[in-house]
């Protein structure tokens, strides 16, 4: 497993380099910041508007990004916040862009995976000498994504991962268990695959999806990015197996998380992995389904989603965005988020205590929190998906052999890795 004590470096970049990066995003709204001065210490000289960005701004997210800003408006009346919502595409180009220009907002809720860039880059504010002593408080994955070289950039606000969801019906029919290790994984998966129905269905896709779902299989072996020739290849072989086998379809490189749901909600596939947000879909088509935990290789483990909340280096309101960030990732702010939204909480005090916990779906979700991983490997993160997006084709289309694709990604990660 991943030597969590190791931490990313954090590179100083100049503005040069940032603009680079940032070059052919697309253009930032006027978002104009309309904050009272403070005074030299970042404490407010009068009434404070804190400006927030997030890319919340539908559905569920909405209405509890609304509740829990409506809270702590309350508890601090001199405080007023103005919130942004972009399209989740958009925000961290508006983020990076912003850096260019100086226009960031003083607090963003962002993707877990983008909280190490945006401090690579310069742009978060060293929060350690206030919540560097905060990691019992939250579950080991979403505290680690918000480490770089020991610091603390955010903190984190809430949390999904990956479970395994499987047919009651087919199972029954074919007299099978819910597989708990991989090798049961396999022969459940051959025994309820016949025809054009596969045993299990999931996103192989050339993008971020592809690689949130294949990492579990790497983490699985008890290994990481760091052995991936070896531990790679033994995860990248799995997958294939399950092709050989007629359980998997290789069509799965071109799977979406979303395409992997089709096909189970269409009865092509026995099983999917995927993650909660697909619960309430399967419930409105009124399928007979369970969901497992992730069946184990060598270790058990899934992959880590959610957001963290971060403050800027140049926000106009320091004081006051520190409260706020504090807040919405402290119990009580977490709480009312995470009851309204629907979402697991990374807070460690609050497993069993949210709305959803007494979800029989839900709490397999929450009692794999122990063993979700961050995908936190430091600003070069992109470029190392991008290599294991590209091993992943190559063997789930048998354009190579496992150890091969396995040892030519290695040799683009490794450089990479912080």
């Amino acid at each position: 497993m991943r030597n969590t004590s190791s931490t990313p470096r954090r590179p100083k970049l100049a503005i040069a380099t940032i603009a680079t990066i940032a070059a052919g995003t697309l253009a930032l709204s006027a978002c104009g910041t309309s904050n009272a001065p403070g005074t030299s210490d970042g404490t407010a000289s009068g009434p404070v508007v804190l400006e927030v960005w997030d890319y919340l701004g539908q559905g569920a997210s909405h209405t509890a990004m609304e509740s829990a800003v409506a809270a702590f408006e309350s508890a601090n009346p001199g405080v007023t916040i103005k919130r942004t919502s972009f399209a989740y595409s958009d925000l961290a180009k508006a983020i990076v862009q912003g850096g260019v220009g100086g226009s960031v907002p003083d607090v963003a809720v962002v993707d877990v995976v983008d909280t190490q860039n945006f401090a690579s880059l310069g742009l978060l504010k060293d929060i350690t000498p206030i919540a560097g002593s905060k990691a019992n408080e939250f579950f080991p994955g979403p505290w680690q994504s918000t480490q770089v070289d020991g610091k603390t950039f955010g903190l984190p606000l809430n949390s999904n991962n990956l479970a395994l969801y499987y047919s009651k019906d087919k199972f029954k029919n074919a007299g099978v268990e819910v597989p708990t290790n991989w090798e049961e994984l396999r022969s459940t998966a051959k025994k309820l695959s016949s025809g054009e129905e596969q045993g299990i269905a999931m996103s192989g896709v050339k993008n971020e999806q592809g690689t949130f779902q294949f990492l579990p299989f790497l983490w699985q072996t008890g290994g990481d990015l760091d052995s991936f020739a070896t531990d790679g290849a033994t995860a990248l072989q799995f997958m294939k197996d399950l092709i050989d086998d007629g359980s998997m379809s290789s069509s799965v490189a071109n799977y979406s998380q979303e395409d992997a749901r089709t096909q189970f909600l269409n009865g092509k596939a026995a099983m999917m992995i995927n993650g909660p947000w697909e619960l309430q879909n399967l419930k409105d088509a009124n399928v007979n389904y369970g969901v497992a935990k992730l069946p184990a290789g060598k270790v058990a483990a899934t992959g880590l989603g959610g957001e963290n909340v971060v403050a800027f280096d140049q926000a106009k309101q320091p004081a006051a965005a520190v409260e706020f960030l504090e807040y919405l990732t402290g119990k009580e702010g977490a709480k009312t988020f995470c009851d309204e939204s629907g979402q697991l909480s990374s807070r460690v005090d609050l497993k069993g205590e949210l709305k959803l916990s007494s979800d029989p779906d839900m709490q397999v979700f929450e009692s794999q929190l122990d063993v979700a991983h961050a995908r936190a490997y430091g600003a070069k993160y992109n470029e190392i998906s991008a290599g294991i997006q590209e091993a992943l084709q190559k063997v789930l289309t048998g354009a190579a052999t496992a150890t091969d694709a396995a040892a030519s990604a290695a040799q683009t990660i490794t450089p990479l890795l912080p």
